[in-house]
């Protein structure tokens, strides 16, 4: 019989978009403010995965990772995700968003994002949010899900980016006894 116990934590990160002539430090300095110190930030990348947003937000949109400093116990994507729904209307213009931003969290197993969409592989946590496995964790790297993954998360360069912190919050969860 298995034994029910907490899961490792897990880093926080935020996946923003942004449309064109959005300062970037316009949102960078609210969500350190209210979801704590970076531990890394991406570098800014054209969003060029999907037309998808373009029709709310434009051409010409812009991702860029934020990864925070301190660990957290997984439940607390609800709240981090009613907070960035909240946070992205203080954006808004003309009814149309020109900042997404997106709560996931990197795990030792998997990458996780959090959602207010059902769809047949989410799984409802709690306050009308749902997880998505978007990557999972075998053979040393972070691996796509088929018909699933969105095309970004399968991309080089974001996987190279959450491979090395997922190396990072392997020797964090060692140093503290996790």
């Amino acid at each position: 019989m298995s034994v029910a116990h907490k899961p490792q934590p897990a880093y926080l990160f935020t996946a923003i978009l942004f449309s064109e002539g959005v300062d970037p430090e316009s949102f960078l300095k609210p969500l350190a403010s209210k979801l704590g110190e970076f531990l890394v930030c991406s570098r800014v990348m054209d969003f060029v995965w999907s037309d998808y947003y373009e029709k709310e937000m434009g051409k010409k949109l812009k991702r860029i990772f934020v990864v925070y400093k301190d660990l957290v116990q997984r439940d607390k994507i609800v709240a981090v995700k009613r907070l960035t729904d909240e946070m992205e209307k203080s954006y808004m213009k003309d009814g149309k968003r020109t900042v997404n931003i997106d709560p996931g969290l990197v795990c030792m197993e998997n990458l996780i994002l959090a959602t207010n969409k059902a769809f047949p592989h989410r799984v409802y946590i709690n306050e009308g949010v749902y997880a998505e496995v978007t990557l999972y964790y075998r053979y040393d790297t972070y691996n796509p899900i088929e018909y699933w993954t969105y095309p970004e998360y399968r991309s080089t360069p974001v996987l190279e980016f959450f491979n090395g912190i997922r190396d990072t919050l392997s020797k964090n969860i060692v140093t503290f006894g996790l």
